[in-house]
């Protein structure tokens, strides 16, 4: 069984900047609260099969695979005993130079259950924190 959350944001720029914005996961701590660090074992574009360590406030430190990136967003994979989450980063343009972000995170696994019944609602404050971060920087980026 899957759980999934999504945050859905209405941008004020093009899906360009948006999905630029979102995979350079590196600057993720400077306009949201909801990341405390990341370290990729990369460096210049975001690409397939680079890992990212991501902490966030109150959780412990997690790996994420990269394994989809575009122009307008990326997808990343972690995994932890009995939990597998997938994370989708992604700008549609709406056709007038503004666009939709959308954010979705799924759990999957034996254990995905009984995590979320502890922390469902940080999931959903983080996820909003992020698309507001998300919005003001665009806005400042463009």
């Amino acid at each position: 069984m899957t759980i999934e959350f999504s945050e859905t944001v209405p941008v004020g720029a093009p899906a360009e900047v948006v999905g630029r914005i979102m995979c350079d996961v590196a600057e993720w701590p400077r306009w949201t609260a909801s990341v405390s660090t990341v370290e990729r074992s990369g460096t210049g574009p975001l690409r397939v099969g680079e890992t990212v360590v991501v902490k966030q406030p109150k959780l412990p430190p997690s790996t994420w695979t990269v394994t989809k990136v575009g122009p307008t967003g990326f997808e990343w994979a972690s995994r932890s005993p009995g939990i597998r989450n997938v994370a989708g980063h992604w700008a549609t343009d709406a056709g007038d130079g503004t666009c939709t972000a959308a954010l979705t995170l799924s759990f999957a696994g034996p254990l995905a259950r009984l995590t979320l019944l502890f922390y469902s609602g940080l999931v959903r404050r983080y996820m909003a924190m992020e698309g507001e971060g998300l919005r003001a920087e665009a806005t400042r980026a463009r």
